[in-house]
């Protein structure tokens, strides 16, 4: 493996995500120390029953459903070979349920397009977080 494959893989994914209107990019769930790992050009098997969880906040959500499968679809197909031989799971976080946003944060954050982009999704995630919560 040459020593300019892992600093490729990491520009691939930034790229990929860049030229597709992400914002934002948390590796979540149970095996999301194995993205990076990856990405740096580590290996990993993973657990079987297992995915890699990637969670996507986007700069402008398609308001159209269709439109926001096909954006998630394409996201998927393009990612997944950087993360082989994991299967991955692309999640569009705006449209996951608080649990899942305030997963993603408390995860690992790949990718940030704009600081302050990141700031207000966090208090946006935080105060429903919290609401959601206040409820059970």
């Amino acid at each position: 493996m040459s020593q300019h494959q892992p600093a490729g893989k990491w520009r691939n994914f930034r790229e990929l995500l860049r030229a597709q209107g992400v914002a934002l990019a948390y590796f979540l769930g149970s095996q999301k120390e194995l993205g990076p790992l990856l990405l740096d050009g580590g290996e990993a098997a993973g657990a079987p029953e297992s995915d890699l969880d990637l969670g996507v906040v986007l700069l402008a959500h398609p308001w159209d459903y269709r439109e926001g499968e096909k954006l998630r679809r394409r996201l998927q197909e393009d990612l997944a070979g950087l993360f082989t031989p994991l299967r991955l799971h692309l999640l569009l976080l705006e449209e996951e349920n608080p649990h899942v946003q305030h997963a993603a944060l408390t995860g690992i954050q790949a990718y940030v397009l704009d600081e302050e982009v990141a700031r207000e999704y966090r208090r946006k995630v935080w105060t429903l977080y919290a609401d959601w919560h206040s409820w059970w």
